[in-house]
């Protein structure tokens, strides 16, 4: 008779064989089908436990196989060591009886022929379907047979093959990768489909179902209890009470699996409750693994994904393999992930790790406990076995006198000994402990960081970051800080009681001013200092508040029909402006600061005197509410916006007929002048701005694409450009007279409130519905600056008078003062703007205390390391600079420009540079000899080394070796090594002599490099391997073999025992440069790694990849790297200054970068960057403080930044989504 029959599979794909017990997904099937059917190929994505392959192999393609007759081609796991095109090839060839595969499978050739041999041995339509496909962006997979397979797959969703149907499916966090791989291929990206999980509801009913009628022997659920087992498996965030709730797929069907099994035994009792389950099937399926395994996967566990307080932390996948055994690692790992233990997610270009529910976490921190009790009292017996043994030692002595002497002195002895040792356990343990809790703390804290972050609080995650005791020793931390500081952080945070509508800075930057939707106004230092001015009086909304030209006023306009106007500093009584029959809209001072000019709901605008005095000037006209009024910048006309569709130029003095513009198809939103007067530029309801003569004459320019209300427009400070904010989504910037294509600044996900020009026109400010704000390029190009942590719509951000700072106001209450230069990370040293500058290539100066760049503008350009003031610009007229390089004594610069010839400056730009030319062709590198005397220059196309006196005196000696693509002094500058096709050459600097040819390379040589005592060579080869050489030519070469393609770079560290190479196969390679042992590799980049450098102590490596990032790797390989991610291209070179604490790169289509090291360097520019103190709330979330304490903290914290702590702060942790 045959046992219990289980009808829920736990966390498995259910298969074909699976079909009659696959409920709920009959509709969404069909859907799948029907697309299927309608296009050639189709991405099906969805987050991980959809049920992606269950509804294809229990649901689609048996439907397609028996009511369309398909083929099915069926890949659902990709091995790293085989080409996935050949896996591809291979797999049509079985799957439908085309006979054996060719040798050369992994052609498209081979894809080719094998889809003609299928139509050929039937007319039946063919199913590929490509499961899992994430796993060929997995770190390390070879980005060049991926990118064989997706031209492939390409090829055939391209062919006009009818009845070929293509589906790709892969987990949604995968889909940008893949989009990124496939940029251009359209066929591949244009249909889509998601999956989503089952919802509570749906759940519900499949669960009684399949344990009703599929189950031996079948059990009678109801959906009461089992709703309430499903509510506790929802996805986080979700209602508990909503049905519509989606649930955590994987631990549905183990929670169901284990209730049923528990049922069949008996076992069962009510009410039934999830996480007791959960615990059951984390302990059977560590079992599972078998007892060595078992003991690797608990210490996992236990030690690096739970907290201190029980809570789950993350892992990534490189540190997680390296805390397990390797011969453990892969299985423990798959094991855990397969059974939903363990839940991966993509983070900068690998993976992490987390416990999959809180409950696991949980039951994982009992087994800690449990063990941690059970070596407790281990020891506990080993310490009275101990005490035994001594009681047993004294009773034996009394024996006699001389024989109790003699042991009792050996017992004194052996006690000293066991007493110092014990102290020394004791010492140990205790320093043991300290470690543990400081680490256990440290990770908390970080974990705490790395969520705040996650959730848009940056500000908040520098702040907790920095609580980490001895940061230098933790794991994470340095990444940490760099991807905080590499993000725009809000200087300080100045908090009001309302929510805020708009903002502005006084003429002079120091002061700032926010109005309120509930009335008050504040006036602040722009540095946070101080106490804010509060403005009381208004009993409405206030929607404008505006500066005087001198800073000693605000005006503020409000929906309670008054118009005040206040000493900045809050003394006096304010004047109130009455007389309006409805809200004011705005008010804004003329140029002079002696008049106001007022919008309102009634109708009309009134030029008013700023005292209070005299009669108004009422500008009557409008037939609906005017939503602005601004003066000209001369003062003498005001420009109104209005409800009715028009906008009206009036004289300031009411004197005669404004001028109307008339001609918008619904209300205009804003209107204001051009900087000269002379246009007008007006913003609409109709999805429309238009460019008017201020006169009225003419027909105006109308800037039409805009696909929702136009809320602002605004002229550039020269008046040449106009930028529109939109509702729908965007902001655009155009030509002020119509010509052209508008540049769209694209990006939010919400409406755009408001859209302004930095002073200098180069830059745009964005706010948005969305919560951010946005900081554009003026012409489009480059990644905007994304301005997060509002918790609220930012209706208004400003500049600063002087360009230099940002203010957003936002309905949370705060204005946010921002850098508007950007993160803290990297220092950028780029050129003017006007070039988009690309920074060819760099260097530290000897001392690194400056930073050379060669540019594409035709200069080359010395900064200060800093980033501070203006760099000495070394300009020519001869095209892009292409490399550059200090002399040793830092005292001259050599430039390499398209012209073709080199050139030597004085670093500080002082007289004409010394111009060296070759006349065999044009030069394509230069540098110093050690000694700075000398200049080693190649010709850019290969060909004789030429050495010049860097006085520019003399003839240039050419050196023997007509082929070479670059040179290399030895230290000592008398000798030469030349890399070329394959023979690479040590010549004699001064010419003569014959050259000692290096032969034994397969390929082209890419490097050649001196070893620090010159007594070597180190090559780097397209044949795949690096080569040390004797420098003398004499014995064999050390051959560093191991890497899977071109070899591109090779260099010593500086004692000369290590080599280290960079590899097209994506790795670098640390090797004894006498080829003994096994070299140490580092991988993790996506893309070929283009060089690898030591730092000057030797402990680290920098490589630069493809993959758009450097990293800096310890030179053992133990640790994690830190991923230098500033480049939107390929990284084209990096190096270590030369006290190693700074590395520079750049990037192949930007700027040079500069990325600190240095823990306390980080630990100051983690200080500098926010002056905001964390809210008590905060302080007792994540950093564990009492009430009491974290008030105090706080209050203290406040004080340091020369504020008044605020009596009740408000909460904070309520409004964090």
């Amino acid at each position: 008779m045959s046992g219990p029959v289980n009808p829920f599979l736990g966390p498995q794909p259910y298969r074909a064989a699976d079909r009659e017990r696959f409920f709920g997904r009959e509709t969404v099937t069909q859907r799948l089908v029907n697309r299927i059917l309608a296009h050639p190929c189709l991405t099906l994505f969805g987050p991980s436990g959809a049920g992606k392959s269950s509804v294809m192999q229990a649901g689609v393609i048996p439907l397609l196989e028996e009511a369309h007759e398909f083929r099915t081609v069926r890949i659902d796991g990709w091995l790293a060591a085989e080409a996935p095109l050949a896996r591809l090839v291979r797999t049509m060839h079985t799957e439908l009886e085309l006979g054996p595969p060719p040798e050369q499978a992994g052609t498209v050739q081979a894809l080719d022929a094998a889809l003609e041999l299928a139509s050929q041995r039937s007319d039946r339509p063919v199913l590929i379907y490509l499961d899992q496909l994430e796993q060929l962006f997995l770190p390390g997979r070879d980005v060049e047979a991926t990118g064989a397979l997706l031209k492939g797959l390409d090829a055939l969703a391209r062919k006009p093959v009818r009845g070929l149907q293509l589906v790709l499916a892969m987990r949604e966090d995968y889909l940008g990768r893949f989009r990124d791989r496939v940029r251009g291929r359209r066929e591949l990206l244009e249909q889509g489909f998601r999956l989503g999980p089952l919802t509570v509801g749906e759940m519900v009913k499949v669960s009684c179902r399949l344990a009703t009628e599929k189950g031996l022997p079948t059990q009678p659920w109801s959906e009461q209890e089992v709703r309430g087992l499903m509510r506790q498996v929802r996805m986080a965030g979700q209602s508990e009470q909503d049905d519509d709730a989606e649930v955590q797929a994987a631990f549905a069907q183990i929670v169901c699996r284990a209730l049923w099994d528990e049922r069949a035994r008996g076992q069962a009792v009510e009410p039934v409750a999830a996480e007791p389950m959960v615990h059951r099937y984390l302990e059977a399926t560590l079992d599972a693994l078998g007892s060595d395994k078992k003991r690797a996967a608990r210490r996992l566990l236990e030690q690096y994904l739970i907290a201190s307080d029980g809570s789950r932390t993350l892992l990534t996948e490189q540190e997680a393999r390296a805390e397990l055994p390797p011969q453990h690692a892969d299985a423990v790992l798959t094991h855990l992930e397969a059974a939903a233990v363990l839940h991966a997610e993509q983070h900068q270009g690998s993976r992490y790790f987390e416990l999959g529910h809180d409950w696991l976490a949980r039951k994982v921190f009992d087994l800690k406990q449990q063990r941690i009790e059970h070596e407790s009292e281990q020891r506990r017996r080993r310490r009275e076995a101990a005490e035994r043994r001594k009681l047993i030692v004294l009773a034996s002595v009394a024996a006699g006198v001389a024989v109790m002497m003699t042991l009792l002195l050996i017992w004194a002895v052996t006690e000293r000994s066991s007493a110092e040792q014990a102290r020394g356990a004791a010492d140990q343990a205790k320093q043991d402990a300290v470690k543990q809790a400081r680490d256990a703390r440290g990770l908390a804290l970080m974990t705490g960081a790395r969520d705040l972050e996650g959730r848009g609080y940056t500000a908040m995650a520098t702040q907790v970051l920095l609580e980490v005791p001895e940061p230098a020793q933790a794991r994470w931390w340095t990444q940490l800080a760099h991807d905080f500081l590499k993000e725009p952080i809000p200087e300080v945070t100045l908090q009001g009681t309302q929510p805020l509508v708009v903002a502005a800075f006084s003429p002079d930057g120091q002061w700032v001013a926010a109005a309120s939707m509930e009335g008050p106004a504040w006036v602040w230092r722009m540095d946070g200092t101080g106490r804010p001015v509060e403005l009381t009086g208004h009993l409405g909304v206030v929607g404008s508040i505006e500066f005087s030209p001198d800073g000693q006023w605000v005006a503020t306009a409000s929906q309670d029909a008054t118009v005040r106007v206040w000493r900045a500093d809050g003394t006096d009584t304010p004047v109130v402006l009455q007389g309006y029959e409805d809200t004011v809209h705005s008010a804004r001072f003329s140029p002079d600061g002696q008049w106001l000019v007022t919008a309102s709901a009634d109708t009309s605008a009134q030029v008013r005197r700023a005292d209070g005095t005299g009669k108004p000037v009422v500008l009557a006209g409008h037939e609906a509410s005017v939503l602005s009024a601004r003066f000209s910048p001369d003062g003498r006309r005001v420009v109104t916006a209005s409800y009715d569709g028009t906008a009206r130029v009036w004289r300031a003095d009411g004197k005669g007929a404004p001028a109307v513009l008339k001609g918008h198809a619904k209300p205009v939103s804003s209107a204001e002048f051009s900087p000269d007067g002379q246009w007008v530029v007006t913003a609409s309801e109709d999805k429309t701005a238009r460019v008017w003569r201020a006169d009225g004459k003419g027909s105006p320019v109308v800037l039409k694409g805009h696909a929702g209300n136009v809320y602002s427009a605004g002229f550039s400070p020269d008046g040449q450009w106009v930028v529109t904010a939109s509702a729908d989504k965007t902001a655009r910037v155009w030509k002020a007279d119509g010509t052209g294509l508008p540049v769209v600044l694209e990006g939010h996900a919400d409406s755009v409130m408001s859209a302004g020009f930095s002073p200098d026109g180069r830059w745009v400010v964005t706010t948005s519905m969305d919560r951010t704000a946005r900081v554009w390029r003026a012409d489009g190009t480059g990644t905007p600056q994304l301005l997060k942590g509002h918790q609220g719509w930012v209706d208004d951000a400003r500049f600063s008078p002087d360009g230099q700072r940002i203010i957003t106001a936002s309905r949370d209450g705060m204005l946010r003062v921002w850098k508007a230069s950007g993160p803290e990370l990297p220092v950028v040293f780029q050129g003017p703007e006007e070039a988009v500058d690309t920074v060819q290539s760099a260097s530290f100066s000897p001392d690194g205390q400056r930073v050379v760049t060669a540019g594409a503008d035709g200069a080359a350009r010395v900064w200060r390391t800093e980033g501070t003031g203006a760099p000495v610009v070394l300009a020519g007229r001869a095209g892009p600079v292409s490399s550059v390089g200090f002399s040793p004594d830092g005292q001259q610069v050599v430039t390499v420009s398209e012209d073709g010839r080199a050139r030597v400056w004085r670093a500080d730009g002082k007289g004409p540079p010394v111009v060296m030319r070759d006349p065999l062709g044009p030069i394509g590198s230069a540098r110093f000899s050690p000694d700075g005397q000398s200049v080693l220059t190649t010709i850019r196309l290969g060909g004789a080394p030429q050495v010049w006196r860097a006085d520019g005196s003399g003839t240039p000696r050419v050196l023997g070796d007509d082929e070479a693509s670059s040179a290399r002094f030895s230290p000592d500058g008398q000798w030469i090594v030349t890399a070329s096709a394959r023979t690479p050459k040590v010549l004699r600097a001064d010419g003569t002599g014959t050259p000692v040819v290096l032969l034994g390379h397969a390929g082209t040589v890419h490097s050649a490099e001196f070893s620090p005592d010159g007594q070597w060579v180190v090559t780097a080869s397209q044949d795949g391997t690096a080569r040390v050489w004797r420098a003398d030519g004499k014995g064999s070469p050390v051959v560093l073999e191991g890497h899977a393609g071109d070899v591109y770079s090779a260099g010593f560290s500086r004692d000369g025992r290590w080599v280290v190479t960079a590899s097209a196969d994506g790795t670098a390679r640390v090797s004894k440069a006498d080829g003994t042992g096994t070299p140490v590799v580092l991988q993790g980049h996506l893309g070929s790694v283009y060089s690898a450098n030591f730092s000057p102590d030797g402990q680290w490596v920098v490589t630069t990849s493809g993959d758009m990032n450097a990293r800096v790797w310890r030179a053992d390989g133990t640790g994690l790297p830190l991923v230098l991610q500033g480049c939107d291209s390929e990284v084209a070179s990096a190096g270590f200054s030369p006290d190693g604490h700074q590395v520079l790169t750049v990037c192949a289509d930007g700027p040079a970068q500069l990325w600190p090291l240095d823990v306390a360097e980080l630990q100051r520019r983690l200080r500098a960057v926010n002056k905001d103190c964390l809210p008590p709330d905060v302080r007792r979330s994540y950093l564990d403080e009492g009430e009491e304490q974290a008030r105090s903290a706080y209050a203290e914290c406040e004080r340091v930044q020369g504020r008044d702590p605020l009596v009740t702060p408000p909460p904070t942790l309520r409004l964090l989504p």
